[in-house]
C-alpha cells in the first residue's frame, strides 16, 4: 500500500528534540516523495480526537531546516492520554461511553492518514 497521507502528532512535556523532529520528518518526506500529504495534529491527542490538523504547506516544506534551532513544538502538545477514559472525557474530547481510542482511530480513518508519526 503506498504512502499517501502522513500526521504528526507531539504529546507530553515541552522537550527540545519536538520542533527537530518534527523538522527532520517534514525534510525527509519531502525528499523521498514530495508527493506525500502531510498534517500536524494541534496540541497532540488533543487535536486527533478533536480532528484538529494543519497542513504542511510547501513554504513550510522549503523551510522546514528552521525548526532544528527551536524547542518546544511547532503543532503544541499535550498531557492527553488516550488511555484514560475519564480525563478524556473531563477534558470535554470524548462523549461518556465512548472509547478514546476508537475516536481516534476513526479519527485517522477519516482523515486518510496512511502513517502516525507520534513524537515525544
Amino acid at each position: 500500500m503506498p504512502v499517501r497521507k502522513v500526521a504528526l502528532l507531539t504529546a507530553g512535556g515541552l522537550a527540545p528534540c519536538l520542533s527537530s523532529a518534527v523538522g527532520g520528518l517534514i525534510e525527509k518526506y519531502t525528499a523521498v516523495d514530495p508527493e506525500i500529504e502531510i498534517i500536524g495534529y494541534l496540541n497532540g491527542y488533543h487535536g486527533l480526537l478533536l480532528g484538529n490538523s494543519v497542513t504542511v504547506t510547501p513554504e513550510v516544506r522549503e523551510n522546514a531546516a528552521l525548526l532544528h534551532k527551536f524547542g518546544g513544538s511547532p503543532i503544541g502538545n499535550s498531557r492527553v492520554k488516550l488511555t484514560n477514559v475519564d480525563d478524556c472525557v473531563k477534558r470535554g474530547l470524548v462523549a461518556p461511553g465512548q472509547d478514546p481510542l476508537k475516536v481516534a482511530a476513526d479519527q485517522l480513518t477519516q482523515d486518510g492518514v496512511d502513517v502516525l508519526h507520534t513524537i515525544g
